[in-house]
């Protein structure tokens, strides 16, 4: 005799299937489930929201202001705006003033890579060493200047540099046998390696960091092979470790361009605390010159093309460094 099951759960067939009817209680778990979502990821986005309305409010409006401004004459911010078009990037571009400071902002830029192989070459001399607490003695001090600040060096190399009577001037005298009495930084002629003799100091230990610490990951067992093959070890540097460092230059070089094509503060305080450049505006830079007319003759329409030529300028030698070193190239290729 069958027995009558009761249906707990009816099923309703439909076109083949069997399609179980919805739970209602379901339906409420998915909402739930949905809510606890929505809070977690309000919890996750509450730890950026700060980042964002800073970033907003100190670099995307100011940003936007300066794109703005670019296109307009401005002798007071937020009175007296006059559209002028591309005015003031033509008045720029056609200005022998500003094609001279776009040359000594590039000029001093390659000059400031000098510290690329000197860090490279200090490193494989550090490295060359077998103590390890040697090598972190070195390693601390040649770094000891990045730690000071740049008026703190900058005060320094104006007594060591300085045309009578400096420190620099009386060993080359000693060397050559005669009296040198070269203004570094105060001679149009000098000024530039003047300062990119401090730019040098200052950063060298920062790129001796970063080559030993890239010389330091090549696997030791390329050099034991090396040695059982015979190879000295003038032969290990150059046909070794130089390839294997290629990544460590293509990332020095790109920020290394950034940065000297970026200096304001040592320049501004060797230029006597002025956006002029010192004597014969040997060291104005496009952000001396964007500061010199945002500050001491206000012409911010000019100042504001000027950062905007300075964005494209960094950006173009950027790519261009970038192509060249091939950065961001694969391994394989």
């Amino acid at each position: 005799m069958p027995v009558d099951f009761p249906a707990v759960c009816p099923i309703r067939h439909i076109a083949g299937r069997h399609i179980l009817p919805k739970d209602p209680n379901m339906k409420q778990q998915k909402k739930r489930n949905n809510g606890f979502k929505l809070r977690k990821q309000i919890e996750w986005y509450s730890f950026i929201i700060v980042t964002l309305v800073v970033l907003a409010v100190l670099v995307y409006k100011p940003t936007l202001t300066t794109i703005k401004y670019s296109f307009y004459d401005v002798a007071t911010m937020g009175f007296s705006e006059k559209f002028i078009g591309l005015g003031n990037y033509e008045f720029l571009l056609g200005n022998q003033a500003f094609v001279k400071v776009l040359g000594n902002t590039l000029l001093l830029g390659i000059m400031g890579l000098l510290t690329i192989p000197l860090g490279f070459i200090l490193a494989s001399l550090i490295n060359s060493v077998i103590s390890k607490k040697t090598q972190s003695f070195f390693r601390v001090g040649f770094y000891l200047p990045n730690i000071l600040t740049g008026i703190t060096i900058i005060m320094i190399f104006q007594i060591i540099l300085k045309g009578y009577g400096g420190s620099f001037n009386v060993v080359l005298s000693s060397i050559v046998g005669r009296n040198i009495e070269i203004g570094w930084l105060s001679d149009p002629s000098f000024s530039k390696i003047g300062a990119t003799i401090i730019w040098v100091y200052s950063n060298l230990g920062y790129s001796m960091l970063i080559n030993l610490a890239s010389m330091q990951s090549i696997p030791r067992e390329i050099y034991e092979a090396a040695e059982v093959d015979g190879a000295s070890v003038f032969r290990q540097w150059r046909s070794l470790t130089i390839p294997n460092m290629k990544g460590c230059f293509s990332f020095l070089l790109v920020t290394g361009m950034i940065a000297g094509l970026s200096r304001f503060t040592d320049l501004f305080v060797l230029s006597g605390y002025s956006g002029a450049g010192g004597n014969g505006g040997a060291l104005q830079t496009i952000l001396l010159y964007i500061y010199q007319y945002s500050f001491e003759q206000p012409r911010y329409g000019l100042s504001s093309a000027g950062a905007i030529i300075l964005f494209v300028f960094v950006l173009f030698f950027t790519l261009i460094n970038v192509k060249v070193s091939g950065m961001f190239r694969g391994e394989s290729k």
